[in-house]
């Protein structure tokens, strides 16, 4: 049998490492790129894409020759960096160790990125700030299928309200067909999902890979969808046309969920609490009620009170009128009243002597005979 010749990493490593610091070319050069997700280490030491229309290189400025720099460099800078190719032995990764860095402008992408925010600030396509739903029923994800980003939005909402549920639309978030995936899966939400909001998001990364989410065709779909839409697209810092373009933007995925998701304890401590409120109303009404009802009733006993204390004084002054002007106290004075048997004599004219006639006389009645 024969033998096979085999190598440890570390020499096969160490060999790569040798082939390219040894290269006459890749030893000492000039490059010419845009940033691109870049980062500073605690230590000072400055991490970064540079990449062009067709390819990118990871970069690294260490802290000694970053703090000769003259200017801040940031995402979309064109720059023009002098330095070596490197690889760093511990992972294997190939490297440009930059040495020296000048500032030249704005690149071609960031150019062409701002460019067309501005084309779809104009067309209004930025202007989509719907409410949410304040208690949706259902949610729908759009997102990889894979990885710690879904899993950590499920474990948020099923913790806050395990009676929501959830629709995953799975689709690519980087690569050459992330965009129309995840545009076609905001359309599919809209048309089969049933979901009251939607949250379009990923993981952070470098700007390389939040790409898709810088498309025209994603932000056009977030701007057409008939679901409100929140973006949670990489970490606090980064900003995409998706964001722009959603009715709410959260700083990552987690937030997205628990914006979203109604916490089911506080909505139970809220029922109660209105509950509470409802009776504590009920009763006061209750009770005001009561005391209205007695208060219109003893003012309704008052009322009948002076009303037949009233009826009582206008008899009492009428009676005293009738008894002044009655036939009895006109005989009390003196006077007396004549009767025949026709009634009332009214004038003595009418009598004729021998008839019978009846005087009537306060306190007794006589008879007597006109002579």
């Amino acid at each position: 049998m024969m033998q096979i010749k085999s190598y440890k990493v570390s020499k096969i490593v160490e060999y790569m490492q040798s082939l390219l610091e040894d290269d006459m070319l890749l030893s000492s050069l000039w490059v010419d790129g845009e940033i691109s997700g870049i980062s500073r280490s605690q230590a000072g030491h400055i991490f970064f894409d540079l990449k062009d229309e067709y390819a990118s290189m990871h970069c690294v400025m260490f802290k000694t020759s970053a703090d000769d720099l003259t200017f801040s460099p940031k995402n979309g800078d064109f720059v023009r960096i002098y330095g070596r190719v490197s690889l760093y032995k511990k992972t294997g990764d190939v490297r440009f160790v930059g040495e020296f860095m000048e500032h030249v402008g704005k690149g071609v992408i960031k150019q062409d990125l701002d460019a067309l925010k501005e084309k779809l600030l104009a067309e209004g396509v930025f202007e989509n700030k719907r409410v949410l739903p304040k208690y949706p029923e259902k949610i729908a994800i759009i997102t990889s299928p894979t990885g710690a980003v879904i899993a950590d939005m499920t474990k948020v909402i099923r913790e806050r309200n395990p009676a929501v549920k959830i629709t995953l639309v799975p689709v690519a978030v980087q690569g050459e067909n992330a965009p129309q995936e995840i545009a076609a899966g905001i359309t599919l939400a809209n048309a089969k999902s049933g979901a009251d909001v939607i949250i379009v998001g990923r993981g952070g990364g470098s700007a390389g890979d939040l790409e898709a989410f810088n498309t025209e065709i994603v932000a056009r779909a977030v701007f057409n969808s008939n679901i409100p839409i929140v973006s949670a697209v990489g970490h606090e810092t980064d900003f995409s046309l998706c964001d722009f373009a959603a009715d709410l933007r959260a700083a990552t995925p987690t937030e997205a969920a628990t914006i979203v998701t109604p916490d089911l304890t506080q909505m139970i401590i809220a029922l109660k609490n209105a509950e509470d409120r409802l009776w504590t109303s009920a009763r006061e009404h209750h009770a005001r009620g009561s005391a209205e009802i007695e208060f219109a009733k003893e003012g309704l006993k008052q009322a009948i009170v002076y009303k037949i204390a009233d009826a009582k004084r206008n008899l009492l002054a009428k009676h005293q009128i009738l008894e002044k002007i009655s036939p009895i106290a006109v005989l009390q004075r003196g006077f007396a009243l004549v009767e025949d048997e026709n009634g009332v004599v009214k004038q003595g004219a009418s009598l004729t002597g021998g008839q019978k006639i009846h005087i009537n006389f306060s306190d007794t009645k006589r008879d007597a005979v006109i002579l």
